[in-house]
């Protein structure tokens, strides 16, 4: 399903490694809200990189208007003795110097 581009916000998510604006609907912003006053960019998963209009890396101390580079495997692994199963590990990561931004996870 594609969002309308009228369905989208911009907004600001944090990441261990940095920050990057990017257009969520409504569903997202809530996966990224841990009950605090920000957003997180490892608990929404992979974005596409048409989502993002810029992100800023404390490595280079710089913000850029691109998107983070991302880059994700497929694991279908089951977390032992857990009964959980990780189907996709992913990273945003500078595009200039390759600091991570946000790591992710999803969970099946």
């Amino acid at each position: 399903m594609t969002q309308n581009e009228e369905d989208l916000e911009e907004k600001k998510l944090l990441g261990s490694g940095g920050f990057a604006f990017a257009k969520l609907t409504e569903e997202e912003e809530i996966k990224a809200n841990l009950g605090v006053p920000h957003l997180f960019l490892g608990n929404i998963g992979r974005l596409s990189e048409d989502r993002f209009s810029r992100y800023y890396c404390k490595v280079c101390a710089k913000e850029f208007a691109d998107s983070p580079l991302i880059s994700y495997e497929n694991l279908n692994e089951e977390l032992p003795g857990e009964g959980i199963i990780i189907s996709e590990v992913g990273e945003y990561r500078c595009r200039v110097c390759n600091n991570i931004i946000a790591i992710y996870r999803k969970f099946k």
